[in-house]
């Protein structure tokens, strides 16, 4: 099969890939950590600005929704585990692939892993087999531990993955292939040098990534932006004029080093202006002030907000259940509470079949770390979405179809119960209570 793969141990054609296809995420990275130094109109270009001889730090507020979207889309995908089940429950070797998964941790890793793809845009889990029986262990990886590349053949099928990092100021490179990882290390990214390659036993390449092209917050990032200066302004401005100013009358006066100085000092919660007095053709000019008062720009500034807040919240398909939007609701029904959270399920309904994949490359991975051919074996993989549940509507409707009738057998209740701690003990404590009860009522019948 022809492709256009790349000659792993030629220097030349390694950083030529390099740097045709490598990708820049840390703009992105830098700004889910509060950088606001991305973008001309975002706060942290606001200048510091100049009150007679004083400097006026101007306020740069950090708001970071950023984070609000991508923690809520995460949590409603992956907030509860994956549930993953063979379609055998009595083979042997689909236990063995799960017990290898829920040992490496890799299940509870996704959520974390996800928030890494909607705010990086990739994240990567490298496999490796450790001690002498070869137990199988995975790592997440972020932008935190160097930089990632991915290589596809003409066919769109995955033949390398190129990861850049450094270790004590030296470069390294690591390839990973089917069969080797290949290796480079030097002072620099542009003086590596080929230092050979090793084997793995896994016989398809040992790493499962996700990505996607932007951010989770990326279409409304501007919206985020003009909140943030919106906000920054106000509270500059609140700095400013929502403190009293004292008004005084008079002249300056030298101090004992001849200096002219004001009568009385300025503090940080409070000002005051000092109003001079000139001679004009002989006369006498008192300087006079009065306080500006503000119109009602606020009002404005707050719709504003409130239109912008709707917006990024509805393109990202972020539920705003603040305490302001939710306080005046009351009991709600669990079918009115899914519509209202229905744009973050739908998002992450929407999201499932990526997950999914990244779920299945897990499990064949490790597949093949523990050398398992079996063609029949297959496993299910099921999502809990992470949505509130009215458990009395929905036990309430199921008997009602059931025609009255109970839905669930005394041993499922109990054994589903928080309080529960062995169920068998506790069902039979049950039976012996209600056994006892009975006894009494046939004895206080036969007096």
């Amino acid at each position: 099969m022809e492709t256009n793969q790349v000659d792993h141990t030629s220097k030349e054609q390694v950083v030529k890939f390099l740097e045709a296809n490598s990708r820049d995420v840390m703009p992105y990275v830098k700004e889910y950590q509060g950088d606001r130094k991305l973008r001309k109109l975002q706060v942290g270009y606001r200048e510091n600005y100049q009150n007679n001889l004083k400097t006026i730090e101007a306020e740069r507020l950090v708001i970071n929704l950023q984070k609000k979207i991508v923690e809520t889309a995460a949590s409603f995908l992956l907030a509860e585990p994956v549930s993953i089940t063979a379609n055998d429950p009595d083979n042997e070797n689909g236990q063995r692939i799960l017990q290898a998964i829920k040992k490496s941790r890799l299940n509870n890793k996704l959520l974390e892993f996800a928030k890494v793809v909607m705010s990086e845009t990739m994240a990567v889990f490298i496999f490796s087999e450790v001690g002498p029986d070869k137990d199988i262990k995975a790592r997440m990886y972020n932008s935190d531990n160097g930089k990632y590349t991915p290589e596809y053949d003409v066919y769109g099928d995955l033949v390398a993955f190129y990861w850049e990092f450094v270790i004590d100021e030296v470069s390294h490179l690591w390839i990973f292939t089917d069969e080797y990882i290949h290796k480079y290390s030097g002072p620099g990214s542009s003086d590596l040098r080929y230092l050979g390659s090793d084997t793995h036993d896994f016989g398809v390449i040992p790493v499962v990534f996700h990505e996607q092209p932007e951010p989770e917050w990326f279409d409304t990032k501007e919206m985020i932006d003009r909140i943030e200066t919106l906000i920054s302004k106000l509270a500059g401005s609140n700095n400013y004029f929502a403190f009293p100013i004292l008004k005084l009358k008079g002249s300056t006066v030298k101090n004992k080093d001849g200096k002219e100085e004001g009568l009385i000092d300025i503090s940080d919660d409070g000002k005051s202006i000092l109003l001079g007095v000139a001679e004009k053709n002989g006369q006498i000019v008192e300087a006079e002030a009065a306080f500006l008062q503000r119109d009602t720009g606020v009002e404005s500034i707050e719709l504003e907000i409130k239109f912008l807040k709707e917006f990024i919240f509805s393109i990202s398909q972020t539920p705003d259940l603040s305490f302001d939007n939710v306080k005046g609701i009351g009991a709600i029904s669990g079918r009115a509470l899914e519509l209202m959270l229905q744009d973050a399920i739908n998002k992450a309904k929407s999201k499932q079949g990526q997950y999914r994949t990244v779920v299945e490359r897990i499990i064949s991975v490790v597949k093949n770390g523990l050398d398992i051919n079996d063609d029949q074996l297959e496993f299910d993989i099921e999502f809990n979405l992470s949505i509130p549940r009215d458990l009395t509507e929905e036990i309430k409707a199921l008997v009602d179809a059931n025609g009255g009738y109970p839905v669930m057998s005394q041993e499922s209740s109990v054994s589903k119960s928080p309080f529960t701690k062995d169920a068998k003990t506790e069902i039979e404590q049950i039976q012996k209570e209600t056994a006892q009860r009975s006894s009494r009522s046939l004895i206080l019948e036969d007096e």
